[in-house]
């Protein structure tokens, strides 16, 4: 890994992601809600460069169709689910969950090809994951999030939409050493001088990192029932399963606790993005304490947190999105590699590896 970590490349990305151009698998689960988005009220979301509508049926199965009807395409969106069929605003034209036309109101017939792309939805934790690849490539389902669920855990969720490919916030995400600058005024946990260490297993990239004593984010004191600026030892462990998802644990030692107090705690953070449109991404998160009975208040003031540091992330990747979108150079400039780029190294290796499949299936 030595001539990826330092060291100007020559007029090029060393290992390149591709940010101007579609750099998204398809033959992947991607996230396309919060599952509590999706209603039986019809919803347009724009996934992969795809226009897409999602609803659910009266038994609550969610749905996922292209969102153009194959009519005069408008917007399937801007229509209303009637007894499981999704009817088309314009002209009254009806669809399946399979997207096969049912209903022609101004005639019997029915042509064959009034039809409009499905697309398989599922849920995993609280969110809605979609496959927008070929659908007999499906080989497992989307990645466990059950403990978002657990009543022994009390988690929140959020969403912003970026205006930056979503490579720029998956790297963001894996190279925590950031913090101590971008976030030194919010998170407040600037002992990341060191970079973690990193290492693959099959397509999951990892790190771990322990920390000496040092006080522990604001951000998270209060989920835990600590007061702010506690001392604890804590340890850093991240694991990225899937391209769409990468998982942050702050794994907390109370060094101070009372004889027979608990001692140790867990925040996992949730990181998730989306391709929407080019050069937009759908950034979904999830905080979750393995503490059962947070209150809303404490909850809800943790999310107003995370988001304010997170909107300095979301700036700053928006920068240099349009930075590198409107120099005429793009790509073709110098790019070096630090030793804490470990993890965004292996990032760009993973996702070559998907894309060069996918070319040659």
């Amino acid at each position: 890994m030595n001539d990826q970590q330092g060291g100007l490349t020559k007029g090029a990305q060393l290992i390149p992601n591709g940010m101007l151009n579609d750099n998204y698998p398809r033959n992947m689960w991607w996230c396309a809600a919060l599952a509590d988005e999706v209603t039986e009220k019809p919803i347009a979301r724009w996934l992969l460069e795809k226009p897409v509508v999602m609803y659910r049926l009266s038994d609550g199965t969610p749905v996922a169709l292209d969102n153009r009807c194959p009519h005069r395409w408008a917007p399937l969106s801007g229509g209303k689910v009637i007894e499981d069929q999704l009817v088309c605003p314009y002209h009254g034209m009806a669809f399946g969950s399979d997207g096969v036309c049912t209903k022609v109101p101004t005639q019997k017939s029915i042509p064959p090809s009034a039809k409009v792309q499905s697309y398989p939805l599922r849920q995993a934790g609280r969110f809605l994951w979609i496959w927008m690849g070929n659908p007999d490539k499906i080989d497992h389902d989307p990645i466990d999030m059950a403990y978002q669920t657990d009543p022994n855990w009390s988690a929140i969720t959020a969403y912003m939409e970026v205006d930056a490919n979503w490579v720029l916030i998956r790297e963001n995400v894996l190279d925590l050493t950031h913090i101590a600058f971008l976030h030194s005024g919010t998170f407040k946990q600037n002992d990341w001088d060191n970079p973690p260490e990193v290492g693959m297993e099959g397509d999951t990239v990892f790190y771990e990192q322990d920390f000496p004593p040092s006080p522990l984010s604001p951000l998270f004191c209060s989920g835990f029932g600590f007061e702010d600026g506690k001392i604890v030892k804590r340890e850093q462990k991240g694991w990225m399963p899937s391209l769409a998802v990468s998982f942050s644990d702050w794994k907390v030692h109370d060094i101070s606790a009372e004889p027979g107090a608990r001692v140790d705690y867990v925040v996992r953070g949730a990181h998730i993005v989306t391709p929407g449109k080019r050069g937009e991404t759908h950034y979904f998160f999830a905080a979750a304490f393995d503490v059962p009975g947070v209150t809303d208040e404490v909850l809800e003031k943790t999310k107003v947190n995370i988001l304010e540091a997170f909107n300095e992330d979301k700036d700053l990747l928006q920068q240099i999105y349009a930075l590198v979108s409107d120099d005429p150079r793009g790509l073709d400039f110098p790019e070096i590699n630090l030793g804490a780029d470990g993890a965004g190294v292996r990032v760009r290796q993973v996702l070559k590896r998907k894309l060069d499949a996918e070319r040659t299936a």
